[in-house]
Formats: structure tokens, sequence, C-alpha cells
């Protein structure tokens, strides 16, 4: 990890350059510096200025730190806080973000810090479950490879592998678990489903520990006796499904195997059916090349169908996705473009009383103006990467995150065999986390890192190996586009964002 200048001092004795400005102490001289030295060094000046970093922003300089603080300075200030014993202007701003350290806050900064990172050592809270890998749709993007439907039960999961399995999440740390159901179309082993309820129940009363369970599905497969399951376990029992846009755009992404058929017919009728029980049903959507004119009609289906949320998904170039890449795939300048036509949509929206936000957009506000990171285990450093989530196949197999399903090479263990702590001790799954984090790399230098992550599973897939040049990659020009939109928002439609950063407040109470 990297880390605050306090912990850089008492675990390392490294000084930054800057810091050095502050002190009579020479680099040369650092060995680890004790509690009594780092007083001495607070006690002699007004304050250290802390480890940061900074980007150039119009003729200012933003400036962030590890803990995720950040400030807007101009220039010529900035020249002067770099002074030994500044005491100007921004003095008291830049102790109370944490800029500048002093005897009485320099505690407070590294609890800051600690509460930026407070989720990394507390266990995964999602475990995703296949109960098949067979499915009635062949998606053109699809990263699983599903086998198809009509396929014999060695792609299904087992009643007793289903145990194993729920045994294996009970024995993790985390005392509130998430449970999803992917699949493959997981409605094709309803069983399953209905027996995770039942078993899940039982360990919950055992371990003392909290559920809930989320169901993925294409939604094509929901006939009368599993809907009134769900509506009799609503409380327990989240849903959602794929929905790419208007139909001519859904069609062309998500068709029937067996014919080809466009599936959207199919999946409203279902969503309609659980919306008249009272059922609110979470839309997923994935974008394609096909999808880039259509940023505003999509927008507006979701608005159509109740929801409050658009996760933009970025397409990956893993599974089906990938042998289509041509027809279907893009640059990453194409989707930014994209991307932003439907945020500042959703900003015209706002203002007309409808709310709709992307959740890349609503993820990058907390990362920025939160004191916690959200902790979305594709966007942080490091992953979440059976830290955060851990994946188990039909057949007991368990992959590190749901990504890794696209090859076995990704397999950590076995339900029937492995324990969560030996997963953890594996040399592959901590060569899979080293390589997510964000130190080292050029990362180490910008602005962003506080707010960033990688994902290691999608470079392997690329590259074949986890040596991630990062500034090279398509990914970091996302994040970076993202986080530079959010920035310019705060910066020159303040009152905006507060409104709407209260709206998200209100709506997140109300469905509490």
């Amino acid at each position: 990890m990297q880390f605050e200048l306090i912990q850089r001092i008492k675990l390392t004795g490294e000084v930054c350059n800057s810091c050095l400005k502050h002190t009579d102490f020479e680099h040369s001289n650092s060995k680890i510096m004790n509690d009594e030295i780092l007083t001495k060094m607070l006690g002699e000046a007004h304050g250290l200025l802390n480890f940061h970093r900074r980007m150039d922003f119009d003729d200012h300089w933003l400036l962030s730190t590890d803990h995720g603080s950040w400030i807007k300075i101009d220039k010529e200030d900035y020249e002067e806080i770099l002074e030994k014993d500044y005491r100007g202007k921004h003095f008291d701003d830049l102790v109370e973000r944490g800029f500048i350290l002093t005897s009485e806050t320099v505690n407070d900064v590294v609890d800051a810090y600690r509460l930026r990172y407070r989720m990394l050592d507390r266990g995964p809270s999602l475990h995703i479950i296949v109960p098949t890998i067979r499915c009635n749709l062949r998606c053109v993007y699809c990263h699983s490879e599903a086998e198809p439907m009509t396929r014999g039960p060695q792609f299904d999961m087992s009643e007793e592998t289903l145990k194993k399995v729920l045994h294996f999440i009970f024995q993790t740390p985390k005392d509130r678990i998430r449970i999803e159901f992917q699949g493959g179309e997981p409605m094709l082993n309803k069983k399953i489903i209905k027996k995770t309820l039942q078993f899940a129940q039982e360990l919950a009363l055992k371990t003392n520990k909290r559920f809930n369970i989320a169901l993925v599905s294409n939604f094509t497969q929901l006939d009368d006796d599993m809907l009134e399951f769900l509506v009799k376990h609503k409380e327990l029992l989240s849903i959602s499904t794929s929905l790419d846009g208007p139909q001519e755009l859904h069609d062309q992404n998500r068709c029937f195997l067996n014919n080809g058929a466009g599936t959207y017919d199919n999946v409203t009728r279902n969503i309609e059916r659980c919306q008249e029980k009272g059922l609110h049903v979470g839309l997923l959507m994935v974008t394609t090349r096909y999808s880039l004119p259509y940023w505003k009609e999509i927008v507006d289906e979701y608005v159509r169908w109740g929801q409050k949320g658009i996760h933009v998904k970025l397409l990956d170039r893993v599974g089906y996705a990938a042998e289509v890449w041509d027809e279907i795939g893009y640059s990453m300048d194409e989707y930014v473009s994209f991307w932003k036509k439907v945020n500042n949509y959703s900003f015209e929206l706002f203002d007309k009383g409808i709310m709709i936000f992307d959740r890349f957009f609503k993820l990058a506000l907390k990362k920025i103006l939160y004191s916690s990171d959200p902790d979305y285990l594709d966007w942080m450093s490091p992953c979440g990467t059976l830290r955060g989530q851990v994946v188990y196949n039909h057949n007991g197999d368990i992959y590190c995150c749901d990504e890794a399903r696209v090859s076995e090479n990704f397999i950590v263990g076995n339900v029937f065999e492995s324990t969560y702590a030996s997963l953890l001790e594996k040399d592959k799954t901590q060569e899979i986390i080293k390589s997510s984090m964000l130190e080292g790399y050029y990362c180490d230098s910008c602005f962003f890192k506080p707010y960033c992550g990688v994902c290691p599973i999608i470079h392997h897939c690329r590259e074949g190996n986890y040596r991630i040049k990062l500034n090279k990659t398509n990914n970091c020009q996302f994040y970076r586009s993202i986080l530079d939109f959010i920035f310019r928002k705060l910066m020159f439609n303040t009152k905006e964002v507060k409104k709407i950063m209260l709206a998200l407040s209100l709506l997140k109470s109300s469905r509490n």
C-alpha cells in the first residue's frame, strides 16, 4: 500500500523531497524514525506537507492524497505552499484536508487513511453461485460461454455441491453476505435456487450471520411457480435482468439460441408480470457498437420502466465478444463520447424532475466526496479478487471473480477441497491481487490514483500476463475520462451536483 507521509516516516524512514524543505533532516540520514523524532519534526515547523499528487487543471493544480482528500490551488499559491513554515491563506484548509500535517492532526490523517481502506480485511461480501452453465440464449457478448440448454444435468449444480458451497460461504469472515445467482441461465435449475434459500436460512441461524440473495436472469424462463416464489420471499431475494435498450437494439444483442429471434418481448412481458406483483426488477445493459447511436433512447427506455439508475457497462473483449469484436467492439474514444452523452442527458432529465444516473457516475462521486471507498470490486486498488467476491461454478470449482470465468486458468480451488484461508495463501491468488495494486505502476504519480483501480483478469485475457502497463490500456483512458468529467462538474456545476447528491441520498434512504 502507498502510505501517508506519517506512515512512510514511521515504517520506512522515507521523506519526499517537498517535505525536506520543512525539516533539517537529510534523506541520507533517514532511518526508521521513532515517535520522538516524528514529534520533533512536527514541533519544529508549523506543519509538514503530506505526500500528494497533482494534476494541471486550467490555471490551477488539483492535489490529492492517499486518503482521498483533494483541493484546487492556484499555481502561484502552490509555490508558496512548498516553502518552509507556510502560513498563507490556504493553511487552515490544507490542515483540515490532511495536506499539511500538524502534531494535532497527524493521527486524524492516519485514521482517515484507515477509514478509506477499511474494507480490505473484512472478507468477501459477494458470493456468486452458478446453478448451471446451460443457457437458452446466445448473446453476442457473453463472457461465460454457456452450454446449450438441451445439454445434460452434468452442467447443473447438485444439491450436494450446493451444501458444500454454502458451508464454504458461511465460514468466510464477513458477517453480512450477499449471494448472487448467475449462469448460464439460473432459472434452468430452479430447484437449486429454492434450496439455497432454505439452507442459507439454516446456516445464518447457526453462524449468526445475515444474508440476502440476488437473482440475475435473462427473464425468459419465469414461470408462475417461480414468480410466486419471488413474491413470497421478496424481503430476502432481489431480481434483475438484462435490457440493452429499445427493442431494435436489445434484439440485436440478445437472441434465443434455437432460432435467433430477439428476446425483448419475452423479457419485457415478464418485467410487467413482476411489477404487477409489486416486485422491483433491476435492469442491466452492456454497450456494443450497436448501442452507440441510441444513447438517448436507452435512457428513455430505462425511464419508461421506472429505473432510477443505469449501468452503462463497458464491453470487455473476452468470451464471445472477442470472436466478433470487429462487429460489436469500438474504440475507447467512442465509448467515452457515448458515456458522456448518456450522463449529460441525465443532467437534462434531472432538471425536469426525472432521476436517472449512471452507476459509474454515482460511484465516482462517492469516491471523490466520501471518506471511505464505496468498495466497487472492479474499480479499486487492490481489486475485489477473493477479498471482496468469490465465484462458485456448478461443479464446486472456485473462481477468484466473475470475470475470471472466461478461463479455467483462473480456478483457484474447489469447495470439496479448499478453505477460504487456503485460497488466500495460494501463489496464484497473491499474484492476481498484487497485480491489481496501483503502487509501482505509472499510477503512483497520477492525481486520480486514490479513486482508481484495475482488473488484472481482463488484462491477462488480452495480454496473457499480469504485467500491467496501465497507462497504456483502454481502462486508464476510461477511468481518467470519467473522473475528469466528475471533477469538472464539481468545479463548474457545483450547485447542480449538490442537488443531485442530496437527491441520491434521499433515494437511498427511501429504499432502506
